[in-house]
């Protein structure tokens, strides 16, 4: 047997271990993931080569990696290599005509499953807004005392086989579906992270920037505004630039009442172990206006200040959510596991967001709240509520401050 000389030793054992992850990796198991894309416009042209295919590899919520590969000539992809182990999710997203389209639903290699096949549809584009709707809109209410924080979730369809692009605007990105707002409305805030990006905020409303692809449901609006209570009452006129198949509006209770002839009372509702009143209305036409008006009630025994910083709190233990929807609206609040009404309604939607400025749209007139001081107060008091909420100011001094802050601004707009 060769002798093995001991000043060799620690020298393999460092190879050893430079080389184990290799190793390791030659020795995983392997899939591959094969997909096809398809064009879903009748009579568009069948996909050929060269379309741009991204496949995204998420651990949990975090994205791992990104592989990128084109189509051959018959609109077929594939990857290949792919590590088959528990809790990865693929999600392949192409790109046709300029708009991504992404899987519905993630990939997994469960079981000794070693190959997936996706499908993909595509959509041919048009400038034509004439099969864009919504499907539903969702209104969350909340009273902050000297404030109310209106909150919106909209949910935009398109009936038609073509991807609503929108109209080229002057040296300015193409946009899609306009959202009006209240003339009344100041410190607009997105729940969205691209919304600095996205949204153009012009006179009485703002632009979405993102195509709205054929389905139910298939492009969102999530964003909030304030309201200052001027006196015993809070009005509320809307108005929606298509038509409106479903709204709900939910009222937090207790402290805030809710006063419609147009709207529905279903009853109280919970979401997130809070409770709220539910209010209904179907299928409003386009640019048809929505009257309501909103009664703060002042609860006795009760703090705004601790209201507050409750309601910003994360919710705890098993919660009754109650499904305030209807119809087609069902599948993507469940893919979205009610998360985006939980982060409105637990308050995770707080005054810090207003700080991320729309764009103004290139030669637009004044917007809404463009009172520099107005902005500068809104600013002011979303510092104050991100302090008080990271403990760096005591409750006396966030509510003295809080105070002060909602004078000035009711100053301004009276």
């Amino acid at each position: 047997m060769p002798y093995l000389d001991r000043r060799l030793v620690p020298f393999l054992l460092g190879l050893l271990l430079v080389l184990a992850p290799s190793i390791v990796t030659q020795a995983q198991d392997t899939g591959a993931l094969e997909g096809l894309v398809v064009n879903g416009t009748a009579g568009g042209p069948e996909v050929g080569a060269g379309v741009a295919v991204t496949l995204y590899v998420y651990q949990g919520d975090t994205e791992a990696h990104a592989f990128e590969t084109m189509t051959g000539d018959d609109g077929r992809f594939s990857f290949e290599g792919l590590d088959t182990g528990a809790g990865l999710e693929y999600w392949p997203e192409v790109q046709y005509l300029g708009v991504p389209y992404r899987s519905t639903e993630p990939f997994r290699f469960d079981g000794d499953k070693a190959t997936l096949a996706a499908t993909i549809t595509v959509f041919e584009t048009t400038e034509d807004d004439s099969a864009v709707a919504l499907n539903s809109v969702h209104f969350i209410a909340e009273s902050f005392g000297e404030v109310l924080r209106i909150s919106e979730i909209h949910l935009f369809g398109n009936a038609g086989d073509r991807t609503y692009v929108g109209q080229p605007g002057e040296d300015g990105p193409l946009t899609t579906v306009n959202v009006p707002l209240p003339e009344t409305a100041m410190g607009i805030a997105f729940e969205q992270e691209d919304s600095a990006e996205r949204f153009i905020e012009v006179e009485g409303g703002i632009i979405d920037t993102q195509p709205v692809p054929p389905g139910q449901e298939t492009s969102m609006a999530f964003f909030s505004y304030h309201l200052v209570v001027m006196g015993d009452t809070v009005p509320l006129e809307r108005t929606f630039a298509y038509p409106l198949t479903h709204l709900n509006v939910l009222a937090a209770q207790p402290g805030l009442q809710l006063n419609s002839d147009q709207l529905e009372m279903q009853g109280p509702q919970s979401f997130q172990g809070r409770p709220y009143d539910l209010y209904a209305t179907d299928d409003l036409p386009a640019n048809a206006p929505l009257a309501m008006e909103f009664v703060p009630v002042e609860v006795p025994g009760t703090d705004p200040a601790a209201n507050a910083r409750a309601e910003a709190a994360p919710p705890t233990g098993d919660q009754n959510v109650a499904a305030a929807s209807t119809g087609g609206n069902q599948e993507l609040l469940r893919w979205l596991g009610f998360g985006l009404l939980a982060l409105a309604v637990a308050g995770a939607i707080v005054y810090g967001a207003t700080r991320n400025r729309l764009p103004a749209a290139p030669g637009s007139a004044p917007s809404l709240s463009a009172d520099p001081a107005t902005r500068q107060l809104l600013a002011e008091l979303a510092d104050l509520e991100d302090a008080f909420e990271a403990g760096r100011v005591d409750e006396a001094g966030y509510t003295r401050r809080r105070s002060e802050l909602y004078e000035a601004i009711r100053s301004l707009e009276s």
